[in-house]
C-alpha cells in the first residue's frame, strides 16, 4: 500500500501546479490579445497610408470586435476608396441607423451619425435601387453578380452599381431561373422571378370511344349522285330482262324439244301440234326481247354507274354500288345450248 501511494503522490502535485498557473497563462494570453481599440487604430493608419484593402480588414475586426459605428463607418470609407459604391452605400446606410439610436444614450455618436448622413446623401445618385421579389423564397438562394442577397433583403430596395445586373435564383430541389435588369444610377428597377414548374402535371386522357364502321369493299367508296342512282335502276331492269330471257328461253326450248321428239326431228304437219308451236314461237319472241332489254339495261345501267359518280373498286364479277350491292352478268355455253347468266349480291 505505501508502495502505491508514492506512485499516486507525485502525479497529484503535477495536477495541482497545472490547474494553479492556468488562469496565469489565460491572463497573459488575454493580455497579448488586441483590443477593439488597438484594431481601430492599426486600421486607421492603415487607411492614412492609403492602404485600403489592409484597412478594411482591420476596421471589420475593429466592428465585430466592438459594434462601434466609428469603425463601421470607416468600413464604408475604405469602400469608397476602393470604387465599390454599392458596399459603400450599404454600410453608410447601416452606419446612420446604428449611430441614431447609439446617439440617444451616447451623445458622443451625434458627430458619426451626422458623417454618415452626409455620404448617405452623397452616394444616393451614383448607385441603382433593386427589389427582387421572389413568390415563395423560403428554400431560395438568390445572387445578384455572383453575390449573395440575404433573404432579409428580399422584397426591399438595396444599392446596387448602375448597369447591367444578372440576378440567379436556385431552389433546393435544383429548379433556378435567371434574369438581366438594367439599373440606372438615381433610378429604382424591380426583377420579380418565377420558376418553372417541377414537372409536367399529368393529365388523365378520356377513355377513348370505339366506333365501329363497315369496312368499305375495295377502295374508299363515296355516295353516287342522281345519274348512279338511276343507272343502279336501269341495270337492275337490265337484270329482270335476263331473268325473263332465261325462263322464257328454256320453256321455248322445252316446246321445241317435244316437237323434236314426237315429230322425230321432222316437220310437223299436224293440227295438233299448232298449239305447241305458237306458244314455242310466242316464248321464243318473249325471250328475245327480254335478252335485249336486259343487255341494254345492265349495258347501260352499268355506264351510268361507273360515269356518273366518284369510281367505286372494280369486283371480279360485276360492279359494286356505294352501298355494296353486286350487280353481274354472264354468259355461257355448253354442249346442250348456250345461256345468258344474271347475278345481284347484297
Amino acid at each position: 500500500m505505501t508502495y502505491r501511494r508514492n506512485r499516486v503522490f507525485p502525479w497529484f502535485v503535477i495536477a495541482l501546479l497545472v490547474s494553479a498557473a492556468a488562469p496565469a497563462i489565460a491572463g497573459e494570453r488575454a493580455q497579448d490579445a488586441p483590443s477593439a481599440q488597438d484594431l481601430y487604430v492599426s486600421a486607421q493608419k492603415l487607411f492614412d497610408r492609403g492602404n485600403f484593402a489592409e484597412a478594411l480588414v482591420g476596421f471589420r475586426h475593429a466592428h465585430n470586435a466592438s459594434g462601434s459605428p466609428n469603425a463601421r463607418i470607416m468600413i464604408g470609407n475604405c469602400l469608397v476608396a476602393l470604387g465599390r459604391t454599392a458596399e459603400a452605400y450599404e454600410e453608410m446606410s447601416a452606419t446612420l441607423r446604428e449611430a441614431t439610436k447609439r446617439a440617444e444614450t451616447e451623445p458622443k455618436y451625434a458627430l458619426t451619425r451626422d458623417a454618415a448622413a452626409k455620404h448617405v446623401a452623397l452616394l444616393e445618385s451614383k448607385v441603382g435601387k433593386l427589389v427582387v421579389e421572389v413568390a415563395d423564397p423560403s428554400g431560395v438562394e438568390v445572387t445578384v453578380n455572383g453575390s449573395r442577397v440575404p433573404p432579409e433583403k428580399l422584397g426591399v430596395p438595396f444599392a446596387v452599381d448602375p448597369g447591367t445586373v444578372v440576378v440567379a435564383a436556385t431552389r433546393a430541389d435544383g429548379r433556378s431561373v435567371r434574369r438581366e435588369q438594367t439599373v440606372e444610377a438615381g433610378a429604382s428597377a424591380q426583377v420579380s422571378l418565377v420558376f418553372p414548374d417541377a414537372g409536367p402535371k399529368k393529365i388523365e386522357a378520356p377513355a377513348p370511344v370505339r366506333v365501329d364502321h363497315a369496312k368499305p369493299r375495295g377502295d374508299e367508296l363515296r355516295t353516287g349522285g342522281a345519274v348512279r342512282t338511276a343507272g343502279f335502276v336501269v341495270a337492275g331492269l337490265g337484270v329482270a330482262g335476263m331473268a325473263v330471257f332465261g325462263v322464257t328461253g328454256l320453256m321455248a326450248r322445252s316446246r321445241f324439244a317435244t316437237l323434236e321428239e314426237e315429230c322425230h326431228a321432222a316437220r310437223c304437219t299436224d293440227m295438233k301440234y299448232a298449239d305447241v308451236v305458237d306458244s314455242g314461237m310466242a316464248l321464243t319472241t318473249a325471250a328475245n326481247t327480254g335478252l335485249a332489254i336486259g343487255a341494254a339495261g345492265i349495258v347501260g345501267g352499268g355506264l351510268m354507274i361507273l360515269l356518273g359518280g366518284p369510281r367505286s373498286a372494280p369486283s371480279s364479277t360485276g360492279f359494286v354500288s356505294p352501298e355494296g350491292t353486286v350487280v353481274g352478268a354472264g354468259f355461257t355455253m355448253s354442249p346442250g345450248g348456250a345461256g345468258v347468266h344474271c347475278t345481284v349480291a347484297f
